[in-house]
């Protein structure tokens, strides 16, 4: 199994390379960096500066908003930071959901098929200028014409790149032509702000990991499959950590004990829950999330988790 911990929280200086350098030593293999219009750190700067004081973890953006960037500029920084980094950088591509940044911003705000759609293009162009491709995009979103290598160094090994979300044009997407699925779970409505458990149980998993199956074909077999655990709850009293949960999440507390989108136990049930979820749904690469309002960082927990595992 491959661990991730994901981070939006600003630190300065020094916090921030002793930060990154806990999470290795933590046996942590991917440290990722959320991207939104807000206080928090800039992914590709962050995941730079993370890299240069490690040696062994891997960084990357989970999952960058494709809106906020022309394609041709993530490419260009992703080339770089895969080199820079010596291959140790992974893309988290979105198709972004938050209206109130780009309200915030004075980017709009299309609807959902028009933001896929615009992914779709950026990815196409993405994987031809990483890959040392001409291009020739004349698409609905981005127009795009270059030789082999014309407008960035291209890296000496390929950049794995994950595509994640719950709705079913992104999965089909990712099916199509990422290295790396991620899946939540959870879906939001048209501005961001409500959230539903969509997908939040085994078979709503196993219905996210269906469509990503049928449109891979057989390439099915090489996309590693990850989950964002949303929340990493320490307890010897799971039934009751369920319905506190519950009322935090507007859920049926037995839902939550069995959906593979939480992890509720001690340490050793954890790790027998890890096991039983990558058996049953091929699940190999979990994420965690640091710090958030009012929620500690999972690191310590992940870290325990991690021990027993290996």
């Amino acid at each position: 199994m491959r661990f991730g911990l994901t981070t939006a929280l600003p630190r300065a200086g020094e916090q921030a390379r002793a930060f990154a350098q806990r999470v290795e030593a933590a046996g942590i293999d991917v440290l990722t960096f959320a991207d939104h219009l807000a206080p928090t750190v800039a992914p590709f700067t962050a995941a730079a500066a993370a890299a240069a004081v490690t040696t062994r973890l891997r960084v990357g953006t989970l999952v960058l908003n494709n809106d906020f960037r022309h394609p041709v500029d993530t490419a260009r920084e992703t080339a770089c930071l895969a080199t820079l980094s010596d291959g140790r950088f992974e893309l988290g591509l979105g198709a972004g959901h938050m209206k109130s940044e780009y309200d915030a911003a004075g980017i709009s705000f299309d609807r959902g098929g028009i933001r896929v759609a615009r992914l779709v293009e950026s990815v196409t162009i993405i994987r031809s200028l990483l890959a040392g491709e001409p291009v020739d995009m004349d698409g609905a979103h981005y127009q795009v014409r270059a030789q082999a290598g014309e407008i960035l160094a291209v890296p000496d090994r390929e950049v794995p790149i994950l595509i994640g979300g719950n709705g079913t044009r992104v999965l089909e997407l990712a099916g199509r032509v990422a290295d790396i699925v991620g899946f939540a779970g959870i879906s939001h409505n048209h501005d961001a702000t409500r959230v539903r458990l969509s997908h939040f149980d085994g078979p709503g998993l196993s219905d996210r990991i269906a469509v990503v199956r049928e449109a891979a074909g057989d390439r099915f077999v090489d996309i590693e499959l990850n989950a964002l655990i949303q929340a990493v709850v320490v307890t010897d009293n799971r039934r009751k950590s369920a319905q506190d949960l519950g009322e935090a999440f507007d859920a049926d507390p037995e839902a939550l004990l069995s959906s593979p989108f939480l992890l509720i136990g001690s340490h050793e049930q954890m790790a027998e829950q890890l096991v039983a979820r990558r058996d049953e749904f091929g699940i190999s690469y979990w994420t965690v999330f640091d710090e958030l309002p009012g929620r500690a960082s999972a690191l310590p927990d992940i870290a325990e988790v991690i021990t027993l595992l290996r």
